[in-house]
């Protein structure tokens, strides 16, 4: 046995199932002869339970009571195996000792049998020696060292996950669903909220940039990604959402005031540094405590805080930094598809939404001066 099924039996314990062994029994397996003798199973087991059991022969009604008669061999011809294998089994050929048509085994019964929908189950459980190990990597080993050997010599088993991982597995189902529907609301809002499909983009976009950070902030700490962080996870794009929408607002708004790309980039960048930078340093600040928590009450929700600290954290430099870029990219890309189609020059700024509403607007305001003159 290697190293590593070494360790990976030692970071479990307490391993049981519940297949629990029974009292000791005897089976009877047919012979060949005893198929030619026209005995099934059933009719052999019959009359074996008959002979040390007893079979009811005669019912006596006694006033309100029912009294059943049973015959059996007596308590001398029932008392050891040797019995049994001489006892008589009647066939349509004649009468023959058990022994000669059966074959007669000892084995421990079940003590009871479970079902789950309708299938015969047996369960096994067991419990992590240490709570910070990943279940998926011990699962993992599991499915790959443990089962295949198993379902070899046992074609017809089948196997599935409880406990945490099914937990886990519907956990997921229902924030996928959930969050899906929550995202594309998000999406909506914003692209209404912007009026540009594009600018609302580059603020998702910002949202795997912070799931980046907070990847890198379990690394840091050592931590496993569970269910816990991916809720944390779940949280922060909210967060980042926000941030991201501070420093949009604000290009939209200097880009209303004439500025030109770059300068209404560096503008944005610079006017929200202090309110995007003071709320990540306190949201990451109120959330040490927790992480540095070693108390097994924290140590669940460990993971969600590691998630949303380091989230914002690194989710606000990526913000800071690459967002304004993307803006600059996007622009350009935007002016060179619209310039295929126009003689004329096309300015970086006209493309904006922020530039064509308030264009838009100036219009429509020049135009109701002129009705009331």
């Amino acid at each position: 046995m290697n190293w590593k099924q070494n360790s990976e039996k030692s970071a479990l314990f307490n391993i049981t199932n519940n297949s629990q062994i029974g009292s000791q029994e005897l089976r009877l397996t047919l012979k060949p002869e005893a198929y030619a003798l026209g005995l099934s199973t059933q009719s052999l087991m019959a009359e074996v339970r008959q002979g040390f059991y007893g079979g009811l022969s005669q019912r006596i009604q006694e006033g309100k009571d029912e009294i059943w008669v049973y015959v059996r061999y007596t308590h001398d011809n029932r008392e050891n195996v040797g019995q049994l294998e001489n006892m008589l089994i009647h066939t349509t050929k004649g009468d023959y000792p058990l022994g000669r048509i059966a074959e007669i085994s000892t084995a421990r019964s079940l003590s009871t049998i479970n079902h789950f929908n309708g299938r015969r189950e047996i369960r096994v459980d067991a419990y992590q020696k240490d709570q910070s190990q990943s279940v998926p990597d011990l699962i993992s080993y599991i499915e790959t060292s443990v089962l295949p050997e198993i379902i070899k010599n046992h074609p017809e088993i089948t196997y599935m996950h409880q406990g945490q991982q099914k937990d886990t597995q519907e956990q997921m189902g229902s924030m996928i669903l959930y969050f899906g529907l929550a995202f594309l609301i998000i999406i909506l809002i914003i692209m209404i909220y912007f009026k540009s499909f594009r600018q609302g983009l580059l603020v998702i976009a910002m949202i795997p940039l912070g799931m980046v950070g907070a990847i890198w902030g379990h690394g840091i700490h050592g931590q496993p990604i569970s269910m816990m962080s991916l809720w944390g996870m779940v949280a922060l794009s909210g967060v980042i959402i926000n941030d991201a929408i501070v420093f949009m607002a604000k290009y939209n708004q200097n880009l209303e005031r004439g500025m030109k790309i770059l300068e209404a980039v560096k503008n944005a960048g610079v006017s929200r540094f202090r309110a995007i930078f003071l709320t990540t340093v306190t949201t990451t600040a109120g959330l040490m405590p927790l992480i540095l928590e070693n108390s097994p009450d924290a140590r669940m929700l460990i993971p969600m805080a590691i998630a949303l600290a380091y989230g914002i954290l690194f989710g606000t430099v990526f913000i800071l930094i690459i967002l304004p870029v993307l803006v600059v990219i996007t622009n350009k890309a935007t002016v060179a598809m619209k310039s295929i189609h126009s003689i004329v020059p096309i300015e970086p700024e006209s493309v904006e939404t922020a530039v064509i509403n308030a264009r838009i607007e100036e219009t429509l305001s020049v135009n109701m001066a002129k009705e009331f003159e």
